[in-house]
């Protein structure tokens, strides 16, 4: 039986220390302790994704010639499956086609990994489709989808930056958020060779900067986290053409600044009654109530994030507990949230990992 959360964090190295990395950890299902178990050397992985079946971890490279990998997860004698502190590389580091991929995701049934390439050498963000072996193993990229056009914001939209990607709750399309260009694109995805074709684009107001979002439960909403207006926007998804539509923004904070409060990560409860997302310089948590009528959030609550710059928050499987990736301080802490109000509290355990960027659990 597991008594222990698996836990796969990428971080930001900096170059090519042997002694940074992919970090493996667990945590108990309480939230009362954590512990590293090692980790796997691998130039700024600063975001993995996780097999369905658990045993294979993907890594996008953040650097300006991108890259990805893809590794086996071993079996651990610390009483959790697959939680080893080596993974096994399958492969080389394969080019994803563009500069700093920050974020990536499995599509059509695991058959390819799907990556954002945040920019390229002419600023041009791009979306990324590499195969997946029966082994676990990447191939060489199948197709590259570059973005186009800017939004007003100087110093962050001169041109697209394509900054997530994530399937549909029907698998049915791949969605990419870009900051740059002030837009969600829809695609569908050619299961026999990976090409993308664009079936939807979803643009919000000029200099919003979408960054993350994350869809409700039900399916039929999903909320889009602006990196530069500091709001959720609140948007009714049309599941039939992959369509958004826009239904409200809620503030996340009122005197924010503009270029020092940044949102990073959003997630929403599994029971879908809340919404979570964390704001960099400002190293808050702010929580969302969703009620009744999901369709209205409502900001209840802004904890404090125990540390300094949030690049990603995580919920638990069964959502009772909620972690946080604290790049500049160096730590992952773990809150318990409290079933009734939705409040998460520091449990006191903490990890300490260099520049963590994303957290992954199972």
């Amino acid at each position: 039986m597991q008594n222990r959360i698996e836990l796969t964090i990428g971080t930001y190295t900096h170059g090519s220390d042997p002694a940074r990395g992919i970090v493996r950890a667990w945590v108990a299902p309480d939230g009362s302790r954590a512990q590293a178990l090692g980790v796997t050397a691998f130039p700024d992985p600063s975001w993995i994704v996780r097999s369905a079946d658990g045993k294979f971890v993907y890594a996008v490279s953040e650097a300006e010639e991108g890259q990805a990998a893809a590794f086996a997860v071993t079996d651990s004698a610390e009483g959790i499956v697959g939680g080893g502190a080596e993974l096994q590389p399958l492969d080389s580091a394969l080019p994803t086609g563009g500069s700093e991929p920050c974020h990536a995701t499995l599509v059509a049934d695991g058959a390819y990994l799907a990556i954002a390439n945040y920019s390229d050498t002419h600023d041009a963000g791009s979306v990324a489709i590499h195969p997946i072996g029966a082994d676990g193993s990447l191939g060489e990229r199948a197709w590259l989808e570059s973005h186009t056009g800017s939004g007003p914001h100087a110093d962050r939209q001169t041109g697209p930056h394509a900054h997530m990607v994530t399937e549909d709750p029907a698998g049915r399309f791949l969605l990419a958020a870009d900051l740059g260009t002030d837009s969600i694109y829809t695609y569908e995805v050619d299961a026999s060779n990976g090409r993308l074709s664009q079936a939807a684009r979803t643009q919000f107001r000029p200099g919003f900067g979408p960054r993350h979002f994350v869809f409700h439960p039900d399916g039929q909403l999903a909320y889009v986290v602006g990196e530069l207006g500091c709001v959720v926007a609140t948007c009714a998804y049309d599941a039939a053409t992959g369509e958004l539509r826009e239904l409200m923004e809620t503030p996340l904070l009122e005197d924010f600044i503009t270029g020092e409060d940044l949102p990073s990560s959003i997630r929403v409860s599994p029971d879908g009654r809340f919404l979570y997302t964390a704001i960099r310089g400002r190293n808050t948590i702010c929580v969302l109530a969703l009620g009744a009528d999901p369709a209205k959030p409502e900001l209840i609550a802004r904890v404090p994030t125990e540390g300094d710059w949030p690049r990603d928050i995580a919920l638990s499987p069964d959502g009772s507990l909620l972690l946080c990736a604290n790049q500049s301080s160096g730590s992952v802490i773990v809150f318990r949230i409290d079933p009734e109000s939705g409040l998460p509290t520091p449990t006191g355990a903490e990890l300490a990992v260099p520049a963590p960027a994303c957290l992954v659990m199972s």
